[in-house]
């Protein structure tokens, strides 16, 4: 086979109707990386037999991890949110509405993935994997995400048959912003994250590969930095105030995604002089705490005409 480039490869997802069983790809990712990796940790033994080397080396807990960077489309976000650590609620009939919530189970409460990745014509097929980290963010006005993969196993598998969407990435008039109510148009940077502790566990009786992957402490958290104009936000910072955050990005009002933090508190507020001709500016930390009017952390809101998930 001749030397390949990135180019040429494709990754592509697909829920399991069975954990750890391959499905082939539902959807194709538009990726701009991915990490994805099968991990073997080799056993190697040094019994004593008259040598100071290393005798065996035997076949030891198996798991797969790496990171999908993508810029973010509504339909594979979709399908890619189903493999996280949440519960979904799906209604009506073109839009269609998707809101995921988070969970509190051990393990996925909706389905694994399958994900397909597609190197210089080799199929590389994994197994078993869920969303155990997920980051968003505006990179030169499009919306970008990182999806930290942990998987069970992998094999190979035929070379699917790629389906490409046309739909385009949200772009720099696609953004809402609101803070405890209150429209932001001062910032120019947000990130938003969510980390479900995912980790690969292993049971005996299960050959090599991780039994399943059990999620454990939850932790959202969000920066930004504002023009820094008057000092308002910064009380609220000392007492410790609890704000909704709410983001949008949206191509029109039935296509969009929407991430409603229910409370967030600053941890961290710097405001500094740096130099004579730059602004001054604020950098600010949030993390997300439970909110008990609404029973939960967040809501990520997502809305398609056609997009029909069953």
């Amino acid at each position: 086979m001749p030397i390949g480039i990135g180019a040429a490869g494709s990754v592509g997802i697909a829920r399991e109707a069975v954990a750890g069983t391959y499905v082939a790809p539902e959807v194709f990712i538009p990726v701009r990386s991915e990490s994805l990796k099968f991990l073997n940790e080799v056993q190697y033994t040094r019994p004593i037999m008259e040598t100071p080397d290393q005798i065996h080396g035997v076949t030891g807990p198996q798991k797969v991890e790496g990171d999908l960077e993508f810029e973010v489309l509504i339909e594979p976000f979709t399908y890619l949110l189903y493999g996280a650590r949440m519960s979904v609620v799906k209604a009506g009939a073109g839009p269609f509405t998707y809101d995921f919530t988070p969970s509190a189970a051990a393990e996925a409460p909706n389905k694994t993935l399958s994900i397909t990745v597609v190197r210089n014509g080799i199929v590389f097929g994994y197994v078993g994997c869920v969303v155990g980290k997920l980051e968003l963010s505006v990179d030169s006005g499009i919306l970008v995400a990182t999806a930290s993969v942990v998987g069970r196993g992998e094999a190979s598998q035929p070379a699917p048959a790629t389906s490409w969407l046309t739909d385009l990435p949200f772009d720099a008039d696609a953004y809402t912003l609101t803070i405890g109510g209150t429209g932001v148009t001062d910032a120019d940077a947000i990130t938003w994250s969510l980390d479900d502790s995912a980790e690969a566990v292993y049971r005996l009786g299960v050959a090599g590969a991780a039994a399943f992957v059990k999620f454990g402490e939850r932790t959202v958290t969000a920066s930004m930095e504002r023009d820094f104009q008057n000092s308002t936000e910064y009380a609220k910072f000392k007492a410790a105030t609890a704000q909704a955050l709410v983001f949008k990005s949206a191509l029109d009002a039935s296509n969009f995604i929407q991430i409603t933090t229910d409370a967030v508190v600053m941890d961290t507020y710097e405001v500094n002089l740096t130099s004579q001709g730059d602004l001054v500016r604020a950098s600010i930390d949030y993390q997300g705490k439970y909110d008990f009017t609404n029973s939960r952390v967040y809501t990520i809101s997502i809305s398609h005409d056609t997009l029909n998930i069953v």
